[in-house]
């Protein structure tokens, strides 16, 4: 789903799109709002849009994603190899095991067939207090190539410190 075609939140994806044309993305952001609100699938969109190997050429949109190639298809359906969605997988939270696993041991590596390797961490007010300290450096200095997105509804639960680091949208 590429941000042109998200319903709402005209002002937001107005704002993405510019900061997609521009190459300028800030590398971790937060999204936050009601549940239900789409959040999750502007986060999805984003990772499209940063990654589409189409983007700018020759009659397509330069800020947007095509949804169509199959790095756009791959990213929607969850199976792409630099776009990683973090969740608590069946648990109660998400805990510094997975944060560690899924994130902070690969974020240092170069994107494997993208432009930016993208971390959907969705909802992220579920992570503990552990997993959040130790994101917190990778998000006070992230490998040029990587983008963060926090997802929740329940920004306040957030430590201050993700919080400052984060400019929230939404």
């Amino acid at each position: 789903m590429p941000l042109r075609t998200i319903v709402g939140h005209k002002h937001l994806v107005d704002l993405l799109r510019r900061g997609v044309a521009r190459g300028r993305v800030p590398q971790s952001l937060l999204f936050a709002g009601p549940e239900g609100v789409g959040k999750h699938a502007v986060a999805i969109a984003l990772a499209q849009a940063v990654n589409c190997p189409r983007r700018g050429e020759a009659g397509r949109a330069p800020d947007d994603g095509c949804g169509e190639c199959a790095t756009c298809q791959r990213i929607a359906r969850g199976q792409h190899s630099d776009v990683a969605v973090v969740d608590q997988g069946g648990e109660a939270s998400i805990k510094i095991r997975m944060i560690r696993e899924r994130v902070l041991e690969v974020v240092g590596f170069r994107p494997f067939e993208a432009r930016h390797r993208v971390f959907i961490i969705d909802p992220a007010d579920e992570m503990t207090e552990e997993a959040q300290d130790a994101l917190l450096k990778t998000l006070e200095e992230p490998p040029a190539a990587a983008i963060f997105m926090l997802v929740t509804a329940y920004p306040g639960t957030l430590s201050p410190a993700i919080q400052s680091r984060c400019p929230r949208l939404g």
